[in-house]
């Protein structure tokens, strides 16, 4: 007796990142941070708090890419 195939194929593993697009990405994310960071820096009176979360931000995505690239 033959099995019944299931309703839909199982693809739901076909959106996964490769760890090349998931390094991309971050490159990508980190550039975009540190030029938030610079423009925030270049003002006359940066605000103090949102400096230290864009410095957080940056030690998190290094942090990221170094599980990744391992």
């Amino acid at each position: 007796m033959r099995e019944k195939d299931i309703e839909a194929d199982d693809w739901t593993e076909q959106d996964l990142l490769t760890r090349e697009l998931a390094l991309d990405r971050l490159a990508e994310d980190v550039a975009e941070t540190e030029a938030a960071l610079a423009a925030l820096r270049g003002r006359a009176d940066p605000d103090p708090d949102a400096v230290d979360l864009l410095e957080r931000r940056l030690r998190a995505l290094a942090s990221s890419r170094a599980n990744i690239a391992t």
